[in-house]
């Protein structure tokens, strides 16, 4: 199994133990999507010791499809809004709050729910750990990581992790009522770009850049901001006679706030953390940021009263590695899916 490095660089996972377990969470996924037929999506091993390339693939956090209003954007998150299924699906989410003297601040993360999901499989302590060094401070108790009714020192590890999973939605540090952990819309997990990567491999009809919309089984969103950019990004890799995968570690970064920033009338560097005066910070490999706006600082000249008004000038990234069929070994080419060598590769990360 490819040795998979800590999302986030913090170095938590393997200081609690759950290092190879989220390995293990991340190479199913790889895993699968590998063994896809006709996809030229592949594993990492494949890409060891050959040329390859990282291509970028950004877009804007502002959710396109949501038809709503600023403040219903920050306060529906993943649940809520007409259909029930929030309005933040660009594999970023934010809680907004509002302070006092017209101070607001904004937190931004990109962090998929397996993260957490593996350090909550080697018990309560390794998931508060976890929690704490995400928001400093926090001091979680079992019910609200687990819900109430539930000991995790007497329960498996499977079961602590699907426990830990399925109270996500009412956990208070995911939530927003104490704080955000990770991503939970249910368009913004870590299968769903997993899917669309892979899909986006297949060779398909048209042009690359109407791929999303001829990729299998809704695997792209074609009204989203991500989706049409990595599909059209994939698509144009495979006709290039190249395989692909996301890069490690994998995952969507904050990249850069875009705009004009001003604070008491000065403008600012918005991105620079030696001029910008604390009030815009990315930590966690890029997977987590925060602005901390004063009631002097604007964008475009305009106070910043949503977080949905900071994510339209937010842009976000995800990047996908390839090399050229001819260089891969056999088994990792596009056609070779099933082959016996893809096969016992990935049989090493059961």
């Amino acid at each position: 199994m490819f040795d998979y490095r800590d999302p986030v660089g913090t170095g938590l996972l393997e200081k609690v133990g759950a290092l190879d377990d989220y390995r293990q969470l991340l190479h199913a996924q790889y895993r699968a999507f590998a063994r896809l037929p006709r996809s030229s999506f592949t594993l990492l091993e494949a890409l060891d010791g050959v040329l390859s390339k990282a291509d970028e693939v950004t877009w804007l956090a502002f959710p396109r499809t949501a038809n709503a209003q600023d403040a219903e954007i920050d306060a529906f998150r993943f649940t809520g809004g007409p259909e029930g299924d929030g309005f933040q699906d660009e594999y970023v989410e934010w809680q907004f709050e509002r302070g006092p003297n017209g101070a607001t601040r904004v937190v931004f993360t990109t962090e998929f729910p397996e993260y957490f999901e593996a350090c909550a499989g080697r018990g309560f302590p390794a998931l508060q750990a976890a929690v704490e060094d995400v928001i400093p401070g926090a001091s979680p108790t079992v019910e609200e990581l687990f819900g109430p009714g539930f000991d995790p020192m007497t329960a498996s590890k499977s079961a602590r992790q699907s426990r830990f999973v399925d109270h996500l939605a009412r956990n208070p540090w995911q939530t927003g009522a104490k704080g955000i952990l990770c991503l939970q819309q249910r368009f913004n997990t870590l299968g769903a770009l997993f899917n669309l990567v892979g899909e986006c491999a297949v060779l398909l009809a048209g042009d690359a850049g109407s791929a999303c919309a001829n990729a299998k089984d809704g695997a792209c969103g074609p009204e989203r901001a991500s989706d049409p950019n990595i599909c059209a990004a994939v698509q144009g890799l495979r006709r290039s006679s190249r395989v692909v995968s996301l890069e490690d570690p994998v995952g969507v970064r904050i990249l850069a706030l875009g705009g004009i920033w001003t604070l008491d009338g000065q403008q600012i560097d918005i991105n620079d953390p030696a001029a910008n005066q604390g009030a815009w910070r990315i930590e966690r490999n890029g997977r987590r940021a925060t602005l901390t706006a004063p009631a002097g600082l604007r964008l475009s000249n305009n106070p910043i009263v949503s977080g949905a008004q900071v994510a339209k000038a937010l842009r976000v990234g995800a990047r996908v590695v390839s090399a050229s069929e001819t260089d891969v070994p056999a088994w990792a080419r596009t056609g070779q899916e099933s082959s016996r060598r893809l096969a016992r590769a990935a049989a090493r990360g059961r």
